[in-house]
């Protein structure tokens, strides 16, 4: 039996339709009633109606509102009667346009509703007998892509001179909800089934189509994006496709290739099906040769001398290292938000004046995992560091000012394996003229400056007690031996003997 669902505000005619005719002869049952829009929607989950008879006219929602929020809702959706007076010509012009499936005045006539409902039994009838032959089709070419060819019905075979088979991939910020993979899917049907051009059918998590003709050619190729792109209702999508094979027990081939182009979809461009590997990015010439490490020491100079574009630049350097590398679109988002935390917060304790700013950024960090594209991700994190850049940016510029920059960098982190050459290129100047220019405006040359900062800092921990291992590696110098004798040169003694000699004089 079909379930019945009468929505009217006049118990009257509600009872009335309940009562008029034998519904089960006529292979219906009414489940269940509602005195208006709001309450058919309420039970529509658990009465699940393949008939709704609708008044046109009620209270706050009318009938075609209810008739439009139940399509948009319900699958499969529902057939729909409309219930009108004779007074309501506009309202049933406009559900012509809606193309529902019939149309009763008041009062009802009693052959009339029967004439309808044994047309709406004879399509539902169809629908049903269709639908077990698809899903049946679609049974079969599931086994065959999953290499359970073996034993599959004749029947399942269309005949066609080639197949081929795409995958697509709905996107969103997240997982699309199954409610918009169904729908989308429900549309590719009637889209490539209607017109005898393709098969669909389920791949969790994508969906598929077997195609009848192949995509060699660009116009067929734009074809079946445009129609998948309808589908879709204007949600950005992912497709691949595995190539053209000849027998139906090939398409197992076409799968996997589909597939395996798929696991590289955080690469593709959009706006096309993908036949081939996406190019990687390349690395550039002068880091082809750096390590994460020293990229990622290369941003943190970058920002705190406010280089954005030094700092896009190293970003790019370690997206193209880790791609190169085989890195999973989780292990890229992962390896940037962690890098990029990790330098905000370095920047947040060496630059009290921006910390709050520094930190205010780092719920826009966290918000990059949604990203669906590899390129869109780059732009997300070159933006926050760009922000970052802006924030810290000297006023003015000049060589004065840039060897400030230079002694406040070299403050800030002279615990770091700091370069001059690093720090010249992240404050934009060549490293033989920064040098030049520091040693004019200091007296000292940069490791000459680097070494005396260093071991000040160190005259300051020893004086607190701590171990000379433990200042070694605090203040930059990683071999004991080597800060030794670079204590000894610029203070005149050891470490221990400085130690002990701030201790008595105390």
């Amino acid at each position: 039996m079909h379930q019945v669902m009468i929505v009217d505000d006049e118990p009257l005619i509600r009872e009335g339709l309940r009562t008029i005719i034998d519904w089960e002869e006529h292979g219906f049952q009414v489940a269940t009633v509602a005195a208006d829009a709001l309450e058919a929607l309420r039970k529509l989950p658990e009465a699940v109606p393949r008939l709704m008879i609708v008044d046109i006219r009620m209270p706050g929602m009318d009938g075609l509102q209810l008739l439009r929020t139940v399509r948009e809702q319900c699958r499969p959706c529902p057939k729909f009667l409309i219930l009108s007076g004779h007074a309501d010509f506009e309202y049933a012009r406009t559900a012509l346009q809606l193309k529902v499936d019939g149309y009763l005045l008041k009062p009802i006539d009693e052959d009339d509703l029967i004439q309808h409902l044994e047309r709406i039994r004879q399509s539902l009838q169809e629908e049903r007998t269709e639908a077990t032959g698809r899903w049946g089709r679609e049974h079969a070419i599931q086994r065959l892509v999953s290499g359970e060819a073996e034993g599959m019905p004749e029947q399942a075979d269309p005949g066609w001179l080639t197949y081929e088979i795409v995958l697509v991939r709905p996107l969103e910020r997240g997982e699309p909800d199954a409610s918009t993979v169904s729908r989308i899917k429900r549309r590719m049907i009637e889209s490539f089934e209607t017109a005898n051009e393709g098969i669909v059918f389920s791949a969790e998590p994508y969906l598929g189509v077997m195609l009848k003709e192949t995509m060699n050619r660009p116009s067929a190729a734009s074809k079946v994006y445009r129609r998948i792109s309808e589908a879709c209702e204007g949600r950005e999508f992912d497709a691949t496709a595995g190539g053209t094979v000849a027998m139906l027990s090939d398409a197992g081939r076409s799968f996997e290739r589909a597939r395996e182009l798929m696991k590289r979809r955080f690469l593709f461009a959009g706006g096309g099906i993908v036949t081939a590997e996406p190019e990687l990015p390349s690395i550039p010439a002068d880091e082809d040769s750096c390590s994460a490490p020293e990229l990622e020491e290369k941003l943190y100079l970058a920002l705190d001398a406010a280089n954005a574009e030094l700092a896009a630049e190293a970003l790019r350097g370690l997206g193209a290292l880790w791609l190169a590398a085989g890195a999973s679109e989780q292990e890229l988002k992962t390896g940037f938000t962690t890098r990029l935390s990790a330098t905000l917060s370095k920047l947040a304790q060496s630059r009290p004046e921006a910390r709050e700013f520094v930190q205010s950024l780092n719920s826009e960090l966290a918000s990059i995992s949604a990203e669906t594209r590899y390129e869109l991700l780059l732009a997300r994190l070159i933006s926050i560091c760009a922000k970052v850049a802006d924030r810290l940016r000297i006023a003015g510029a000049g060589p004065d000012l840039q060897v400030q920059k230079m002694i406040e960098l070299i403050h800030r982190n002279s615990a770091d394996n700091l370069k001059l050459e690093a720090l010249a290129e992240a404050l934009g100047y060549s490293s033989s003229y920064l040098g030049k220019l520091f040693k004019s405006a200091t007296g000292d040359y940069f490791n000459t400056y680097l070494d005396k900062v260093r071991i000040e800092k160190a005259k300051e921990m020893l004086c607190k007690g701590m171990k000379v291992y433990q200042v070694a590696e605090q203040v930059g110098y990683a071999n004991v031996d080597y800060f030794h004798a670079k204590f000894r040169k610029y203070v005149g003694e050891s470490p221990v003997a400085y130690r002990k000699n701030a201790a008595q004089s105390r």
